[in-house]
């Protein structure tokens, strides 16, 4: 199956404390969204990718894609809303009996063998997506203002890109209208049942805040 890629890069960077939209700052003087769509690249070069962005950052992406020679390759798609309506425009652009991943702009790190890994599971099963487990105690608070202990091994940290077959994505996307779905595995369990869980990768952090970014680049550069 020919595999596609949606970027999804309309967020803002508020808790970041900036005025440029996060997926545009530097690290290690590239832009995020362009780690993250050369790790795609690296993967696959044929692969469709779509990006969503929201129209007030067409000129940010307009520079990004000039200087970094993404035009032939890369699709763009206007957000909506929300993170459901964005992730919607995006897979219009993805035809039929392909294997799409959605991905989060902002993780710049996510490793070959997770990309291997979710997609191959969304050949064989349907969906595959990428999560790592827990290292911390966990504790779930009540109404009492109280907290309980939970079990870590029965929980995992939910990554991106989550992978999956299109016509059955586009067919949960097109099926359920509740915006309260959190991510898009949400979305085709509500349709299809149980995801195919795989192993990601630690380093693939999303970069939400300044202490992400500063993180991000210790790993790159423990890399280099």
């Amino acid at each position: 199956m020919r595999r596609a890629a949606i970027i999804v890069a309309g967020g803002s960077g508020i808790r970041m404390g900036t005025e440029l939209p996060k997926q545009y700052l530097e690290l290690v003087g590239k832009p995020l969204i362009v780690h993250a769509l050369e790790k795609f690249l690296l993967f696959d070069a044929s692969m469709k990718v779509v990006v969503v962005l929201a129209p007030s950052h067409r000129d940010h992406w307009n520079a990004i894609s000039d200087k970094y020679e993404l035009t032939s390759w890369v699709t763009v798609a206007h957000g909506g809303k929300c993170r459901y309506d964005s992730v919607n425009n995006g897979l219009v652009h993805v035809a039929d009996g392909m294997v799409v991943g959605i991905h989060d702009a902002v993780r710049p790190l996510v490793s070959q063998g997770t990309l291997e890994r979710s997609y191959s599971a969304a050949v064989k099963w349907g969906s595959g997506v990428p999560v790592i487990a827990l290292e911390d105690s966990v504790r779930m608070l009540d109404a009492a203002e109280g907290s309980t202990p939970v079990d870590r091994t029965l929980l995992r940290r939910v990554q991106t890109p989550q992978v999956f077959q299109s016509s059955m994505i586009k067919q949960a996307y097109h099926q359920i209208s509740d915006l309260e779905f959190t991510d898009d595995a949400s979305v085709y369990e509500s349709l299809f049942g149980h995801v195919k869980l795989v192993e990601g990768n630690p380093e693939n952090i999303k970069i939400t805040t300044p202490a992400d970014l500063k993180l991000a680049t210790a790993l790159i550069q423990s890399v280099d």
